[in-house]
């Protein structure tokens, strides 16, 4: 019984009229500095995983119902220069081109990051968690 609900739970998530999308971009989203993300798009969500120069990610985004322009989601991975413990982000997207099109996003995210304490040569052992804001530029095709 259960090996037939897994079974039809794929069959339906293989069916769903969805996409692969590719972004490159600067940001949290797109694993750091710089980076690429390869998302699963449906009409008005994706979920996607980024690898960056520092860092990788993974999250997700939904549109607003009143306007696909506009997206909200979650963020969370880890890059080395000032989240190397970790990242968790609620993040806002503006898509030029509506969600469905290439083209340039803009966006930006409010979370905590976590990080080790001290100087690169010598380090305390302490973790620092404090909030943070992120600025994310892409393109998608």
């Amino acid at each position: 019984m259960k090996t037939s609900i897994i079974a039809l739970s794929l069959v339906s998530l293989l069916s769903s009229a969805g996409e692969y999308e590719t972004v490159v971009g600067l940001g949290h989203q797109y694993g750091g500095i710089l980076g690429a993300q390869l998302a699963y798009k449906t009409e008005s969500t994706k979920y996607y995983g980024s690898w960056g120069v520092v860092g990788v990610s993974a999250g997700f985004q939904t549109t607003f119902s009143q306007n696909p322009k506009h997206t909200y989601g979650l963020v969370f991975g880890r890059e080395e220069l000032h989240s190397e413990d970790g990242f968790l982000f609620l993040t806002y997207d503006y898509h030029f081109n509506g969600f469905s099109q290439n083209g340039f996003v803009i966006g930006t995210g409010l979370g905590v990051t976590r990080e080790d304490t001290g100087s690169f040569f010598s380090h305390t052992g302490k973790r620092e968690t404090s909030t943070s804001v992120t600025l994310n530029f892409g393109y998608k095709f």
